[in-house]
């Protein structure tokens, strides 16, 4: 079996090989949350306890369709995009503490926001979602109202809160292909981070926010790569229009001829989560990348 990189250890964490996205450590790194295709028509949220293995449904309840959920560091919001039809997502933001939802439904028929992300201190939800430009990056408070613009042409997509909240990583087709750019958590200050052949995208910040790991098919397969994020307050912030790129010391973490994407990083910054393809069959595996 080939596996990433000898480089890196390497754990595998589930056996089942069905279809899986976008896992997500919770409870400190005890467990991660993650999508699985359940049925050929449903997809669910699923719950491994890393000790042990074992896996059940987070929502044990759910008759349709949940996906792409995403966490506050404390655990007491998190949201999740639930499918309510078959034209129609909507985005979830519960309250754990007072057990209530807010719903984000955006209305008009085909609604189809994605990858929402919550902020550090809880008060905002980003998502991407389609509009007549292409596609752009909202933001909605907890309450899943006070709807903000963030992007405004081209196609932007995954977008990623910071450790502090104060940036956005999120890929971008604004100057050709998919590149990773970051922004201020207002949407000034665009800067790109990444310049290279084919996509780069779903990009994830670790702990310390110093590196992005993002999966990248730059070298003509899906790998998982991890770069440096600079320093700002160390050089002059220069104007997108220079092409100035602010990412650094871009290193590939695996190298498999099957797909390896949505990389996570452990709370202790050491360790990635991560989708890998062997064989036709999809699980999540553990690297230390150090």
């Amino acid at each position: 079996m080939n596996l990433p990189n000898a480089d890196f250890k390497t754990t595998r964490l589930t056996k089942d090989g069905r279809q899986k996205f976008d896992p997500v450590f919770v409870r400190g790194g005890e467990e991660i949350v993650f999508t699985v295709l359940e049925t050929p028509t449903q997809m669910s949220l699923m719950r491994l306890k890393v000790a042990d293995g074992s896996v059940e449904r987070f929502h044990p309840q759910a008759t349709t369709t949940e996906f792409e959920a995403a966490f506050t560091p404390d655990g007491r919001y998190y949201c999740f995009v639930q499918s309510r039809s078959n034209l129609n997502l909507k985005l979830v933001i519960r309250d754990t503490k007072q057990s209530k939802d807010a719903i984000f439904d955006p209305g008009g028929g085909f609604a189809g926001m994605r990858r929402p992300t919550i902020a550090p201190d809880g008060s905002r939800v980003l998502f991407s979602m389609a509009d007549a430009a292409g596609q752009q990056i909202y933001s909605v408070n907890i309450q899943g109202q006070d709807r903000k613009t963030l992007t405004k042409s081209a196609l932007n997509h995954w977008p990623a809160y910071s450790p502090d909240g104060k940036q956005i990583a999120f890929g971008s087709s604004r100057d050709g292909d998919f590149d990773l750019y970051v922004m201020d958590a207002d949407g000034s200050n665009v800067r790109r981070l990444t310049k290279s052949p084919g996509i780069d995208m779903r990009p994830a910040w670790s702990p310390d926010g110093k590196r992005l790991a993002f999966t990248s098919n730059r070298d003509g397969n899906y790998e998982v790569y991890v770069i440096d994020t600079v320093d700002l307050s160390l050089r002059e912030r220069q104007p997108l229009a220079e092409r100035e790129v602010y990412g650094a010391n871009p290193r590939r973490i695996t190298r498999n001829a099957e797909r390896d994407d949505f990389p996570a990083w452990h709370p202790d910054g050491k360790r990635l989560v991560m989708v890998c393809e062997r064989a036709g069959r999809g699980d999540l595996y553990l690297c230390e990348v150090g």
